[in-house]
């Protein structure tokens, strides 16, 4: 029973210290110009009145692999509500945009770039998408990768209420 309890509270430490750092990185992130594999670049502060998903993935990594159709049908579902930019310090731009291009991909991704935004915001599960408000402040983050994505698209369909 104690046992259980320590376990407990070592997991909401965990979860807490996470959530906190998730969400002092969140105002560098909203403020960083992010390359795109169409030669374009962005800001999600510019993409405030939007609900914004940023997806942390790379080709070689198959949860992520997984996501991406998923991702697709939400950009979809919701296309006048929601971006979702891909997150791929990892791979080429060729690379990502081959990728994209073969699976029919309706929204845009990063690339690897000198700078690592995985490692600034030490992300080390992948897939990890964050959720940002119409305001541009973290909503929510969802680890892995689940089939259906039921709890991402709570996070989403309760960010756009």
């Amino acid at each position: 029973m104690i046992q259980n309890r320590i376990l407990i509270l070592l997991f909401c430490v965990c979860l807490n210290s996470f959530i906190s750092h998730a969400q002092t990185a969140d105002n560098w992130l909203t403020q960083t110009e992010l390359k795109l594999h169409d030669n374009s670049s962005i800001k999600i502060s510019d993409l405030k009145g939007k609900v914004v998903v940023l997806d942390f993935w790379y080709r070689s990594c198959m949860p992520c692999l997984q996501a991406i159709p998923e991702l697709i049908k939400l950009q979809e579902d919701y296309k006048n509500e929601i971006i979702i930019i891909g997150i791929n310090d990892i791979d080429d731009q060729e690379d990502v945009t081959d990728y994209l291009n073969y699976k029919k991909g309706n929204y845009l991704s990063t690339y690897k770039t000198k700078e690592s935004i995985s490692q600034r915001l030490k992300i080390n599960s992948f897939p990890t998408l964050y959720v940002f408000d119409r305001e541009g402040k973290l909503a929510g983050v969802e680890l892995g990768y689940q089939r259906g994505m039921r709890n991402l698209k709570k996070i989403i369909k309760a960010t756009l209420k």
